[in-house]
């Protein structure tokens, strides 16, 4: 698979790196299927960080309900967007360009993600897509296949998701900027950043040449 990338630098992550899709998910979801433990949104969020490790959603109209919002634009155009992440971006792109935006949401949603994108006014840069025929499952893996191959074209990326690290190769070169984690005990090259602010500067630190 080719992608065309006019810009060297640094490729984004967006759920829950640029939007806060988790807050949607649990919110709709404790309305449908839910909250016996009484949980607020934030602590739902904090104790199981995603959707699928929420035990007593995993049922069959659970999961049904959860594929059908994942397949549609018009959610993927109206989610909530992390606050400041907009604002970040521009500014690591005085830095570094962002070369592109790597999702695993699937192929369908292109049109209601880049919509997305643009009414925030995140910096332009492509948008690669999980093609429809790798399962959620195998997400991060693709994600990781698609970050060696762009090397150095895309010298690094900036992702929620620690489970990438998992399926990166042990000599991969590139720089992965942890979101919203304290800590990583990967042996990668792997920067932890709890804050935008941290992300930023982190990133001033390694690209800027000043």
């Amino acid at each position: 698979m080719k992608f065309l990338l006019n810009k060297r630098g640094l490729a984004v992550d967006i759920d829950e790196t640029l939007s806060w899709t988790i807050g949607f998910w649990v919110e709709e979801m404790q309305k449908r299927f839910g909250n016996p433990e009484n949980l607020t949104i934030k602590e739902m969020v904090e104790k199981y960080r995603y959707v699928q490790n929420v035990p007593y959603w995993q049922t069959d109209e659970a999961k049904q309900w959860a594929h059908e919002q994942t397949h549609s634009n018009e959610v993927q155009s109206e989610l909530p967007l992390i606050e400041g992440a907009n604002g970040s971006l521009k500014e690591i792109e005085k830095i570094i360009p962002i070369a592109a935006y790597i999702t695993i949401r699937p192929e369908v949603t292109r049109d209601g993600t880049q919509r997305w994108l643009d009414k925030h006014n995140f910096p332009q840069a492509p948008l690669i897509s999980k093609p429809m025929d790798i399962p959620h499952e195998e997400g991060s893996k693709w994600k990781a296949s698609i970050l060696t191959k762009l090397y150095p074209q895309v010298l690094g990326l900036i992702d929620d998701n620690a489970s990438i690290l998992d399926f990166l190769p042990n000599d991969y070169p590139g720089t992965i900027f942890l979101y919203d984690h304290h800590v990583s005990e990967s042996k990668l090259n792997v920067v932890p950043c709890k804050t935008w602010e941290v992300v930023i500067a982190e990133i001033k630190k390694k690209y800027s040449k000043s």
